[in-house]
Formats: structure tokens, sequence, C-alpha cells
């Protein structure tokens, strides 16, 4: 009986995520032409008052969806001082899909927005949700396989370009640039196969973050750290809706950018190297909260 009641949980669970998410879509959609028809003057002002909010919107109702099955089964702490209408760069572990969701519920009144890194493709690969995403503020670009770029050196400079102009696109309006540094979520198979040093993490990949914090070095109030636990057991997004876990832990600190971690990641092997190695002893001291806060 219990199973049953837990599954028509998640259904209706499920039933008010997806119309949470079509509402939200439909919404930015009908509010697109006015972006790209009015004046710039204008269409910033519609972004600023209205599309820059519509996440938070989305975030306090799937907040209210996710304390049906969640009943209060979160342990949330940090440190720093955390300001809406500042800029930063998120680094965090990556366990689970669920990590956006619940770190867009956790921080919604916290920081700016969460926003990240999408290829340029998807804008008419996924039209609807690229426009969205767009006028949302998201920052686009194009990447080449280290394939194409063997084969061409100069489309290297080429992505270095895009990702300075995705960069600029975030200094439109207050954001919160996230960044899953492990590059894919964790498993026991990955971190085997990636000979990860680390117990439950991944080795970190410090490209991105450095060269955001590089871009809007002038703008940056500072780097949030976040740890994402789930005890014993990683749930599905389906044990998750159903409230078939036993919690989720989440830890966050703001950590100041330093004039050293400032640098060109792409010319600088020196720099290369300095970053990677703060960003190693800031996983290793992840690893060992994870580590305490899982026994």
């Amino acid at each position: 009986m219990c199973f049953i009641l837990q599954s028509v949980l998640g259904f209706i669970s499920l039933l008010l995520y997806i119309a949470n998410l079509v509402m939200l879509a439909l919404v930015i959609l009908c509010t697109i032409p006015f972006v790209f028809l009015l004046p710039k003057p204008y269409a910033h002002i519609i972004q600023k008052n209205f599309l820059q909010r519509m996440p938070t919107w989305f975030a306090h109702i799937n907040f209210w969806i996710m304390s049906i099955s969640t009943h209060e089964r979160w342990d949330i702490s940090g440190t720093g001082e955390l300001k809406i209408n500042h800029w930063y760069v998120m680094i965090s572990n990556h366990c689970s899909w669920l990590d956006i969701l619940v770190l867009g519920s956790i921080f919604k009144d916290k920081i700016p927005p969460l926003k990240f890194f999408m290829k340029k493709e998807l804008l008419w690969q996924l039209p609807f949700a690229g426009l969205a995403c767009y006028a949302l503020g998201f920052p686009f670009m194009s990447r080449h396989s280290h394939a194409e770029i063997k084969k061409n050196p100069a489309l290297k400079g080429k992505d270095i370009e895009a990702t300075k102009k995705a960069c600029a696109h975030l200094r439109e309006f207050p954001s919160t640039l996230i960044n899953f540094l492990e590059g894919t979520r964790f498993t026991s198979k990955k971190k085997e196969r990636q000979q990860s040093p680390f117990k439950h993490l991944l080795k970190p990949r410090a490209g991105g973050a450095a060269v955001a914090m590089h871009e809007l070095e002038d703008i940056l109030s500072g780097v949030v750290n976040v740890v994402i636990i789930y005890p014993h057991k990683t749930p599905t997004m389906w044990d998750f809706m159903c409230g078939r876990f036993e919690k989720i832990i989440v830890r966050y600190e703001l950590l100041p950018i330093t004039s050293d971690l400032i640098g060109d990641y792409y010319n600088d092997r020196s720099f290369r190297a300095h970053i990677q190695q703060w960003l190693n002893g800031v996983w290793e001291r992840n690893d060992y909260l994870i580590d305490a806060l899982k026994h």
C-alpha cells in the first residue's frame, strides 16, 4: 500500500513539474517577440523587470512541488554573505539530474538565477527551449572538438573568442554561472576509469571556471563552492518525486577571488597549473566533507 501511495505522489508531482515548465515556456515564448522587435532600451526593460525574474518564480513553484515529497528532509547550511543583485561563479559536484533542480530551489532567494553555457546549435536543434534560454540571458557558444582543432589549429582561437563573447553576455544582468567541474555525473565506474584520487568525486576541470573568472573579474563577488550529498544512495528523479529517499544535504561557502586566481588559462601554462592546483585543494576539502557527512 505504501508503495502505491508513493507512486501516486510521484505521478502528481510529475504532472505539477510539467505544468510549471509548460507555463514558464509559454510565458517566455509569448514575451520573446517584444524582446526582438522593440528598440533595445525597451527590450532591456522587459528582460530586466520581467524575464530575469521568471527563473526565480519558477524555482519557487518547484520548491513548493518538491516540499510535497521531501517533507522537510533538507539539511542545508553555508557561510558567506550572498546577495541577489551580485554576480557569482558557482562550482559544484554532480551526482544526479536532480542537482540543478535542487540548487535552483535552494538558492532562489540568495543569489541571481543560475545560468550555464549552452551550445549555439540548440538554437535551431531545440528552437523553443533555445529561444527561451536566449531571452533569459543564458550564454551561448560554439565549441569545436579536439579532433577538429588538431586538424585546424585556428579553430582554437575562434573557441576562445566565442567563450569571451558568451561571458560578455552575462554582464547584462546579475547572474550566477554554474560549473559542474567534474563534467559528468559521478559514478563508481567513472571514478575507477578516471583513476580519481578522491573518494567521492571525479577530477575537477578548471577551464570553464578559470575563463569565467578572468572575463568577469571586475563584477564577480566570489565563487560559491557547493557540495551536494544524497546519503547512502543517489535517488533517481522518479524516486525523488515519490519521496523514496532519506534526505538531501547541501553545504556551501563563498570563496574570495584573489588576484592569483585571475590569468590567461589558454596561453599561460604556469597559471593553468596553479588554478588546477587551487581547485584540487578545494575538491580535497569537499571530498573530506562528503565522507564525514555520509557516515
